[in-house]
């Protein structure tokens, strides 16, 4: 049996239904590869909900940097991809020095101590701690289409399609998705 990289194929779908999402209803998806990207993500929404912040603030800086300078075209494209670039490396350092954060206040005497590591196995802070940006480059793609057709129907568009990539991938290759979400759930985050 051929091993097939689930990312491929779930870009490859993604692609598959951009265009029939584009085609019959006009809708843009926020990108030809994001689709793909969350699909896989969908089992872990804090994920997807940091992305989608990532890609509004994107959006509010270059709509506010756009009040100044002229933005357009291609010059537009690289501002906001390297924008949501930068905005989730902000956000991913912020999660990573969080996690930092609440190692160091772990440390304390006798009773304090254990009350501080018995909060930390909260499933919630567990969940934030866990939390990571889909892709640097997702943000920056997902603002292009707010700004190109509105924050409300790329949202819709990129919840349809990654949905439908979703369906797609549990029917065409359960055991990979499966594997690939162990793998996703069994690893260190920072590692």
């Amino acid at each position: 049996m051929i091993a097939l990289n689930i990312l491929a194929v779930s870009i490859g779908i993604g692609l598959f239904f951009t265009l029939l999402l584009t085609q019959t209803m006009g809708l843009a998806a926020g990108g030809l590869v994001v689709p793909g990207y969350m699909a896989l993500q969908l089992t872990n929404p804090l994920n997807i909900a940091v992305t989608i912040v990532a890609a509004l603030i994107t959006y509010f800086i270059v709509r506010l940097i756009a009040s100044y300078v002229i933005i357009y075209g291609r010059r537009q494209t690289i501002i906001m991809i390297l924008t949501g670039y930068l905005i989730a490396g902000v956000l991913d350092v912020f999660l990573g020095s969080m996690i930092t954060w609440i190692d160091l206040d772990m440390i304390g005497d006798g009773a304090d101590g254990e009350a501080k590591i018995a909060t930390l196995e909260s499933s919630m802070l567990m969940s934030v701690m866990e939390t990571d940006i889909v892709g640097y480059i997702i943000p920056g793609l997902i603002a292009i289409w707010f700004d190109r057709q509105g924050v409300l129907q790329t949202l819709c568009g990129l919840a349809v399609t990654a949905v439908l990539v979703r369906l797609a991938l549990i029917v065409l290759m359960p055991e990979a998705l499966q594997v690939y979400e162990a793998q996703q759930q069994f690893s260190i985050p920072g590692w």
